[in-house]
Order: structure tokens, then sequence, then C-alpha cells
């Protein structure tokens, strides 16, 4: 009878240690979302992800703790069983290894606490991921004392999440089963996962193009070089983070459009700042065959193995253009860049994406005045469109125009100088005249234009006002937008 009243209690103890209780600490330190794909957790020997379970009510010896983990531990794990719960107190002599908790087994550390815990082996549910402590004979834990679970890195499942990768505490009374220790958090999750890598452009290209000659840059040039420009990128690599990616398997790509036309690869040059985690030789910058886009490639080599963290400079010469036999005016053109991150190294995971395409990497623009109508209707019938001109200086200046129509068809031409301090008239038929395709066609009737006139001219010399006129029926002013010039 003795014998059944015993086991009656047994099983309400641990039936009841259920009682959500405590406060469990979330990870303190971030795993990397990236590293953990690539199934780098599984590979550490002394970064074993914990939480910190706070007691809030003093529980007495005999008093028993539930740990119930969540699905994201396996504590059948694959080569080889649950090596069981160690339990370490620095008191004792039995303070938690630097190298963190032996493969397949979970870790309890008391620290420096003065109390003592046991695993009770006959209620350890390995299926179900339950484990159950008791405060040992003779000790006590006063409220607001802590200890730590710590689970090897291999208990945790390949697709644990934040969510999976838990563990519930509870406490129960040792006399009769009854809850304690009821109030707080009583779940926390070793994953707290985040991105490992992320970039920005730190300096813009910003050349300015002398607009007579066009072979050299009046400000935002590199000193000592007139024709060349830098862009700084620098990335940010939390190698730091728990199962971190790093390696000869890590790269990332930089692609810059521009208008590089005219320029060939040894214009390009990328070279790593000071304190950056990767040299000169971890860096190199490709031109496409197009002359669209270059690319610049960062590398964690194996030797050097500590991340990609740093700036780099990549800096793009206009020596091949201003330097031809025939000089090649330097392009006015916008740049943006796209970066990511290839973290395995076999292109089976998709890249992390540090700057998103059509970032702002910045542009060369001629030192001029640009005037631009972004809805210019041309050649319809019974309608008629105009710009005039005002130019109030005193030299009579050049006015390039570019055009481009609904289809995307893009022209270009020139049209006759504006004379000093007078007013100028340019009608739709001349416009259309003047602008060519790239096979020599000029504009055909009924098209709707984006203009842009290039005038070279100084700030606030040269104003433009355009409209549309129906015959008979009065005229409506277009939207005109201004860039002055900047001498």
């Amino acid at each position: 009878m003795k014998l059944f009243k015993k086991a009656l209690v047994a099983t309400a103890i641990f039936g009841a240690i259920g009682a959500q209780a405590a406060d469990v600490s979330d990870a303190t330190q971030f795993t990397s979302s990236e590293g953990f794909s690539v199934g780098n957790l599984a590979t550490l020997t002394s970064q074993d992800p914990g939480v910190r379970v706070i007691v809030r009510e003093q529980l007495e010896a005999g008093d028993r703790i539930k740990l119930q983990f969540g699905a994201g531990l396996d504590f059948e794990p694959t080569g080889g069983g649950f090596a069981g719960v160690n339990l370490y107190n620095s008191n004792t002599g039995t303070a938690l290894p630097a190298t963190g908790v032996p493969a397949r087994t979970l870790g309890i550390n008391t620290g420096s606490g003065t109390y003592e815990l046991e695993e009770v082996p006959s209620l350890r549910d390995v299926k179900n991921g339950v484990v159950v402590l008791e405060v040992k004979t003779g000790f006590t834990i006063e409220k607001d004392e802590s200890f730590e679970v710590i689970p090897d890195v291999l208990l945790f499942d390949s697709k644990a999440t934040t969510a999976n990768a838990t563990v519930t505490y509870s406490a129960t009374k040792w006399q009769d089963g009854t809850p304690k220790d009821t109030t707080g958090d009583n779940t926390g999750s070793f994953l707290k996962f985040a991105t490992q890598y992320s970039a920005k452009v730190s300096t813009l290209l910003d050349g300015v193009i002398e607009r007579e000659d066009q072979l050299s840059f009046i400000s935002g040039n590199v000193t000592g070089d007139d024709n060349a420009d830098t862009l700084k990128v620098g990335i940010t690599d939390n190698a730091s983070y728990i199962a971190a990616a790093t390696g000869a398997n890590v790269s990332a790509d930089f692609v810059i459009t521009g208008d590089f036309s005219d320029l060939v690869a040894g214009d390009f040059a990328v070279t790593a700042d000071a304190g950056a985690d990767f040299v000169n030789a971890d860096l190199s910058v490709a031109l496409a065959g197009d002359k669209k886009s270059a690319t610049v490639t960062v590398v964690d080599t194996a030797a050097q193995d500590d991340g990609i963290a740093g700036t780099f400079t990549l800096r793009i010469d206009n020596a091949t253009r201003t330097g031809a036999g025939t000089p090649i005016t330097i392009k006015a053109t916008s740049f943006t860049i796209k970066g990511d991150v290839d973290f395995d190294g076999a292109g089976t995971i998709t890249d992390t994406n540090v700057l998103a395409a059509n970032t702002n990497a910045g542009q060369w623009v001629l030192d001029a005045t640009i005037i631009n109508i972004p809805y210019f209707p041309v050649g319809f019938e019974g309608v008629n469109s105009q710009v005039n001109f005002a130019n109030e200086s005193g030299a009579a200046v050049d006015v390039n125009v570019t055009a481009i129509d609904g289809a995307g068809v893009q022209y270009s031409g020139s049209l006759a100088d504006l004379a000093k301090y007078s007013t100028t008239k340019v009608s739709q038929v001349t416009l259309m005249a003047a602008l060519k395709d790239s096979k020599g066609n000029t504009v055909p009737a009924g098209s709707k234009l984006s203009v842009t006139f290039n005038i070279d001219a100084d700030d606030g010399k040269v104003n433009a006002y355009a409209f549309s006129e129906k015959v008979g029926l009065g005229r409506q002013s277009l939207v005109t937008s201004q860039q002055k010039g900047i001498k």
C-alpha cells in the first residue's frame, strides 16, 4: 500500500510539472542566419547556444524543475544517442569547460551558485524532449538566482527555428507536486537569428565634367588626377555571430552599372581601405564585355578566414578616353550598384543581398544648365508644341538635345546657338528635324517625347518656357525642370 501511494505521488509530481514559471531569457548572442543555413552550427566546438533561467520563487531541497524542449532540438541525434546531462558548478570543481559542453550532452551550469542540482534520470523522456532536475538535499535556490541551460550544438535539428528551438521551465513542490514559481516568462529560445552581412555606399561617384573640352572633372576628382573618380563601399560582416560563415566559401560581388564605353579593364582599380579584414589581394574588378557594368569581388580566403568586413575603394580613371589620339569626352552618366554575398561557395543557397538593385552610386554630370520637359508631344495634327528660350548672358551658348519616345527609342542632336541677350523660339518642326536616332532617323509624327536640353551656360543665365497649343482652343504650359549650371 505504501509503495502504491509513493507511486501515485511520483506520478502527480511529474504530471504537475507543467505550470508556467520563472523568467527564461532568449539567446544572449545572435546566430548567423547564413552560417546556420549551411550547417555551421553542427561544426562548432566552443560556441554552444544557451539560455538563462532566473528563478522567481525560492525552491527547496527536493523541489523539481521540468525542462521541456521544443521540436527544434533532437535528443535522439543522428550519429549517436543522447549522451546525458552534465551539471556544472565552479564551487564543486566542475566548471563549464571553455570548449563548451561535450558532444550530444545537455549542460546545466549553476556557475558559482551556492546550490546544487541533480537530474532525475527515471523521468527523462528523450523522445519528447523532457529533462527533470531536482534541488539536492541540503540546498535551496533563492529567489532571483539563476542557472544556464546549454545544449550541445549536435542536439539542434537542421531545421530549427527561433520558434521551435526553445526550452520551457516549470517547477513543483517536493511534497505533493503542486506548482511553484508560476510567474514570469517561462520559455526562452536558444536561437536568435540575424543576417550576418550588410553594406552601404559611403562615398558616391560625384565628378563634375568641365563643359568645354569635357576631358576632365572640375570637382569630385581624385587628388592629382583630374579625370578619375572614386566610389567607396563599406561591408559589415558580423563574424562573431554563432555559426558565422567564414573562409574560402565566402565572397561578395558588387555590380556597378553606368556608361563605361571607351574604357578598358585597366581603367578600374580596387583597393582595401585601412582596417579592412581583407587585403588588396582579396579584391578584383572586372569590366563587362558590353561595358555597361563593372563587378568588384571581395573574397574571404582560407588563409585569413577572418571575414569580409571593411571598406574598399573603386577608382575609375577616364585616362583611356581622354588620352586617345583623338580625345573622347568623359560620358555624363548615372551609376547604380547591387551587392550580394555568396556564403556557401556552391551557389546552391540564395545569396544574401546587401545592396538592393539600383542603389544610388552617384553620377557624373556636365557643368551646364540642364532643362528637361518630361512630356512634349510633336507631330500631332492640329497641335503645335514649342519651346521659348531666354539667354540673358553676354555670350552665345551651345544647345545639345536628347530625347526618348514612348517606345524607348533614343534620339540626340543639337540646335543653333542661342544668341546673347536674346529670346529664341524652337518649334516642334525644328526639334523633330534636329533629333536623330542611332540609325539616323528623325522623330516620326505623332510622338510623345521626354526632351532634355544641355546648355553651355552658367547658373540662371538661360531659362525656358514650353507649351503645347491646340489650334483654336488655346495653349497649355508644359512642365519643365531645370538643373542650373554649377559655375
